[in-house]
């Protein structure tokens, strides 16, 4: 009992850690994630004078905010692109911040720590400096995700509204795909107008689709070539070698080099590509629609 117990919150653990972070994808929440903290900082610094900056003159309190800007902006625009995760999940963003925090205070050791110190007294005043900024730094990381996320949830709410006071006979199909896997076994079943698209993954194809307020993923194994001897909606296209979507959920399709960027409904922070082979068949489905260039 014990064990199994022990068992359940190690998956449950794990299941959190797993989660994944969508709210610093884009560049407008990563500059409002940077001005947020700085501002934060700043106030804090003021308030509190960490490190007896008050003694060093006020000069330091915009130097200070000024290192962690430009940290901010190296990792997450540009050490971000290079390495780091293209979206963040929980246990990904923990080392993600600790060194961001480490960064901040290596700079501050370098630019500020008097010289000719020993390797004890350095390695504490380090440990000293690291847990200072993370006192300053943790807070407003946490509230700007917090934040986010109930921004999203709140859009998410408001489209869903959206969606549920207008016909949607007109909107998309309500027909069932249904989907088999080994076995001739029914492994989904879902309205066409509650799919919102499909990413392939391998050897399996994930499956976006929406049941009330949450938005679901099904992993399937199942290759595009199959999927479309099933697919029987003319709204529901192909428009990538790797992404299938329902353009009833399309919210903007923006034009690239290579074609499309789309926007969908429910999930603002993927971008779908239209590539070259299928631009022609999706500027022909979308022809009635309004597309923003």
């Amino acid at each position: 009992m014990f064990l199994q117990a022990v068992q359940h919150m190690r998956k449950r653990i794990e299941a959190i850690l797993k989660q994944e972070i969508p709210y610093l994808d884009s560049t407008r929440n990563k500059l409002l994630l940077i001005g947020f903290i700085c501002l934060y900082s700043f106030i804090f610094i003021n308030l509190y004078a960490p490190y007896n900056i008050n003694k060093w003159g006020k000069n330091y309190y915009w130097e200070f905010v000024l290192i962690g800007f430009s940290v901010l902006i190296f990792t997450q625009f540009l050490l971000r692109t290079i390495f780091g995760p293209i979206r963040f999940k929980i246990y990904s963003l923990l080392p993600w911040g600790l060194m961001e925090m480490g960064i901040m205070a290596i700079i501050f050791e370098i630019a500020y720590s008097p010289s000719m110190r020993s390797l004890q007294e350095l390695i504490s005043e380090f440990l000293l400096t690291f847990w200072q900024i993370g006192l300053v730094v943790v807070v407003p990381y946490t509230l700007f995700l917090w934040y986010a996320q109930i921004n999203q949830k709140l859009s998410f709410f408001k489209e869903e509204i959206q969606y549920n006071i207008k016909d949607t006979s007109t909107e998309g199909n309500s027909e069932l795909l249904i989907l088999h896997g080994e076995n001739n076994k029914v492994v989904l079943a879902i309205k066409y107008n509650q799919l919102l698209y499909i990413k392939s993954a391998g050897n399996y194809l994930e499956l976006f689709y929406f049941t009330g307020e949450k938005i679901s993923k099904e992993l399937i194994r199942m290759s595009f070539k199959e999927l479309d001897e099933i697919i029987s909606d003319p709204k529901v296209i192909r428009v990538h070698r790797s992404y299938m979507i329902n353009t009833v959920y399309i919210n903007s399709a923006k034009k690239t080099k290579k074609g499309y960027a789309l926007n969908i409904q429910y999930i603002p922070e993927e971008k779908i590509p239209v590539s070259l082979g299928f631009k022609t068949e999706f500027e022909k489905i979308l022809q009635p629609k309004k597309m923003s260039h």
